[in-house]
Parts: structure tokens; sequence; C-alpha cells
């Protein structure tokens, strides 16, 4: 999913920011690196943002389940996840939609960055 991929810890959460193409291959290993940055930092707090080139095939797409549960994706993730292009927007959304309807991974789906901060700063207060 990701062409360049930064993590970088904050106080309370890794902010990650991506870039590039979509594939299988590419979002099983940012989810990965995603889920060992957070073990690794004691922290399930994300922020990420994504701008991708094209939009996720309809198929890859259904099968983030597996990509979750092969990275080690589970509940105690909270995840405030911004997609910039509106050409992928409802790509992800759907995305957002098979997983929430198969309950994985907690997290909501933004279009704007200081939003998506504020409900994940939010969470972690209430924490």
């Amino acid at each position: 999913m990701a062409d360049t991929m930064e993590i970088t810890p904050k106080d309370d959460y890794l902010h990650v920011v991506i870039s590039g193409s979509s594939s299988y291959e590419n979002a099983l290993r940012l989810w990965k690196t995603i889920a060992d940055a957070c073990r690794e930092h004691n922290c399930f707090y994300v922020l990420g943002e994504q701008n991708m080139t094209s939009p996720t095939s309809t198929i890859d797409a259904w099968n983030h389940q597996t990509i979750f549960e092969e990275a080690g994706i589970t509940a105690k993730f909270v995840i405030a996840w911004v997609d910039k292009n509106p050409k992928t927007f409802e790509h992800t959304k759907f995305i957002r939609q098979v997983l929430a309807n198969r309950d994985i991974g907690y997290g909501k789906l933004f279009s704007d960055v200081d939003t998506a901060k504020n409900w994940l700063l939010e969470k972690i207060a209430a924490k």
C-alpha cells in the first residue's frame, strides 16, 4: 500500500505518512510495519495519512481482514486514518466498512488531518 512510508513516534501516538500505489503485498507490509512499531513503542494509537496514486482493488479491499489478522492488528489498536486523495477515498471507506463489519480494529476514516488528530487525541484522553 505504500511506496514511501514514514513512522514518527509522538507523545501519545504514532504518526504514519504513506504514499504510492496500492496492492495486497504493499498493504500487508504497511500494516506489519505499523504493528511492529506500535509494539516497539508500546503505543497502539495511530494517526495515518495516505496519499495513494490509485485505489485499492475491490478484492484487495475485501481481503483487508486477512491483512489485519496477518499483521497482528487487533482491537487494542485505535486508528485515525486520513485519505487525502478524493479519487481513492471511497475505496478506503469500503476497506473501513469491511473491517468494521468484521469487528476488526477500532478506527475511523477522515478526509482531513486536523479532524482525525482531534478524534484520536479525544480517544487517548478518555483511556
